[in-house]
């Protein structure tokens, strides 16, 4: 079946940064036709008004712990190093055991049918526990594609091991799926070099990238620096490893006098900013990274640091904090939409098939209900709100219509792939019972 979006304002992001009111066709799987002259439809293709609609590319969410989703709330006020070393959180074993194997596969298809309610269209996920968990049927099921970042330990709280055979295995099914594996760094306080070169050796092997949590907290840049003398940056170079296969997560202090090491190696930078407030990490030097063309992506993090899973949400507190950090007119509407979209497909090396809409691309496409009152006036001309708009005022229940690789997957605020109501009755019946007495 093709689709047919008939007269939609389309909010490109491709190269020349154009907005215009467009016919998009889409076929295959892809955008097939981009014109503002109309396409004529055929018997049984799907045509949408798009009159009083925005269309812009599918999000990418940079990095998100989707499998304590069920957790969602829990831990609030406590700084990450207290949820770590002296909460009820750490107690439990950041709830190893209220997180069993069901309530993981719960937690995934909750965070994934509500992202992809909300507009988002590629998902790293970034797992607690993977070793025996299905990684591969909640992107199916929720009809999402997207990355998994592959912890080297079964257990992040003992550390034992995975054999590297295991490992492979795990890494290959997932690329045969259609997704994108990724090999996992330890965290700062873990470092440890051999370690930290065969892991990237395991993912030059794989063809693929990894992901660590970077520069997040003080306590870990000062762990790093007692230990190698150096900042994050200056540590990962002296030991060879910093280079074009590293996904940074969160950057919060990423020192200027090491934003051009960072960029001659080609590292990539996925902020979190409303889980840096939340937990009081603090403010990751955005507009710095993006002045040195440092490739920057957004995440919300997982529901036990932010609660949402809302990109539009994200955008909106990403400029807000780096507005006030470095002034008014430091960060544009367009270079946030841009972290989120094309800029998020860059960090994961897929700038070539998402992120944007162009001809030839995978279909991801996301039309936003323009007809709202918190969205009126809208207007495009010689004077523009739309940028505005999208990255102030929509939010994710502002969602109409979600295609992935050109399937309809959320048609009038409505989730086609899974039956959301019983997910989230059992949802609700499990956390509730692990969770409500839990002291």
């Amino acid at each position: 079946m093709r689709i047919i979006v008939e007269d939609v304002l389309t909010v490109t992001m491709n190269p020349k940064g154009e907005i215009e009111r467009q016919t998009l066709l889409i076929e295959n799987g892809r955008f097939e036709h981009i014109s503002k002259s109309g396409v004529r439809p055929k018997d049984n293709d799907r045509v949408i008004d798009g009159r009083k609609m925005a269309a812009i590319p599918g999000l990418v969410n940079g990095h998100i712990h989707c499998d304590v989703t069920l957790a969602r709330g829990l831990g609030d006020g406590l700084t990450l190093y207290e949820q770590d070393h002296d909460s009820f959180v750490s107690e439990t074993g950041w709830f190893n055991k209220e997180l069993d194997r069901e309530a993981r596969h719960l937690s995934r298809l909750l965070q994934y049918a509500e992202a992809v309610r909300g507009g988002t269209t590629f998902i790293c996920d970034v797992p607690f526990w993977h070793y025996e968990d299905d990684l591969i049927s909640p992107f199916h099921d929720v009809g999402v594609r997207g990355a998994v970042v592959l912890d080297y330990r079964k257990n992040f709280l003992t550390g034992e091991r995975i054999e590297k055979k295991e490992y492979f295995r795990k890494a290959k099914a997932l690329r045969e799926a259609g997704f994108l594996p990724i090999v996992e760094f330890p965290a700062e306080e873990d470092f440890d070099p051999d370690l930290l070169k065969q892991l990237l050796s395991w993912a030059e092997e794989l063809d693929t990238l990894v992901q660590l949590h970077f520069a997040e907290t003080t306590w870990r840049v000062d762990i790093i620096k007692k230990q190698f003398g150096r900042s994050p940056v200056g540590a990962l170079h002296e030991l060879g490893v910093l280079g074009p296969r590293i996904i940074g997560s969160h950057g919060v202090y990423i020192e200027e006098s090491d934003m051009g090491m960072l960029k001659n190696s080609g590292a990539r930078i996925v902020n979190c900013p409303a889980a840096e407030m939340k937990i009081a990490d603090g403010i990751a030097p955005v507009v710095k990274l993006m002045e040195k063309r440092i490739p920057v992506g957004i995440g919300t993090d997982g529901a036990l640091w932010n609660d949402s899973a809302d990109l539009f949400r994200e955008m909106r507190t990403l400029m807000l904090l780096q507005r006030v950090t470095y002034g008014a007119s430091s960060m544009d509407a367009y270079s946030v939409l841009r972290a989120a979209t094309i800029g998020g497909a860059e960090v994961f090396g897929m700038e070539k098939e998402i992120g944007s809409i162009e001809r030839g691309k995978l279909a991801h496409l996301v039309l936003i209900d323009l007809d709202r009152a918190h969205l009126i006036p809208h207007y495009h001309g010689k004077q523009s709100n739309i940028l505005q708009l999208l990255t102030s005022c929509v939010t994710a229940g502002d969602v109409h219509t979600v295609i992935i690789d050109g399937r309809i997957v959320v048609d009038n605020a409505r989730l086609l792939t899974i039956d959301e109501e019983r997910l989230k009755d059992r949802c609700q019946e499990v956390a509730e019972s692990r969770f409500r007495d839990l002291s």
